[in-house]
């Protein structure tokens, strides 16, 4: 995980965890916590996979709604049967799939494996939802603002909510290739306050990328 090669002080009633161990996911649940990051960096076979995988793939997105089961996995799997070390990029969706499961316990998520070459989702913006799980291999992740650095728009005519200004370069901070995130979102009772403003990752010409999120539904 990067923030600017640096990791930046957090606010003093906002958590934003980091941690090289899987076990800071489970921090998610506490009330001062916004954000949990297990930093684990893709290898250099995973990270080419992702790259040619999604060369070959365009825009062929998988989207799926339901429960995690063995179908799943199975529909997955076989998504990646014919690219080089695609077993790699499996195993990287699958213990997502099984932490979110772990530690969430689901009854249905959404799921996006969304091969890019451009940022879908530029803009920063409050995250929806109750919890989403994110992880980009081949390139740089998911941008995301801690509290102190999120600055807003004088609020326009019919506007509901103000729109989020464009932040500073050294204020955004950047998931690393392989890193796998869990993010509040405003929906998490009691805890809206701790909704996190993200942006998709940056794309450099000619980039690919395989951007993948898990949604927390019921």
């Amino acid at each position: 995980m990067s923030v600017n090669s640096e990791v930046s002080v957090p606010s003093a009633s906002t958590k934003y965890l980091i941690e090289d161990s899987a076990s800071v996911l489970s921090k998610i649940y506490d009330t001062d916590t916004a954000f949990t990051c297990f930093c684990c960096p893709s290898s250099w076979a995973k990270s080419n996979a992702a790259i040619h995988y999604v060369k070959k793939a365009q825009d062929s997105h998988f989207q799926y709604q339901g429960a995690i089961d063995r179908e799943l996995f199975d529909r997955i799997r076989a998504m990646f049967s014919s690219t080089t070390h695609g077993d790699l990029l499996f195993e990287h969706i699958e213990l997502m799939l099984a932490m979110f499961e772990e530690l969430l316990e689901p009854k249905e998520i959404g799921l996006r494996i969304l091969p890019s070459h451009y940022s879908i989702s530029p803009t920063f913006h409050f995250q929806n939802g109750i919890v989403k799980m994110m992880s980009t291999l081949g390139g740089s992740g998911e941008r995301w603002l801690e509290k102190d650095f999120v600055q807003y728009h004088p609020l326009e005519k019919n506007q509901l909510a103000p729109a989020i200004k464009q932040p500073k370069a050294c204020d955004v901070n950047t998931l690393c290739n392989g890193d796998i995130a869990l993010v509040k979102g405003k929906n998490w009772v009691d805890q809206e306050h701790n909704a996190v403003v993200c942006a998709s990752p940056t794309f450099d010409n000619e980039e690919s990328k395989l951007c993948i999120y898990i949604d927390y539904i019921s």
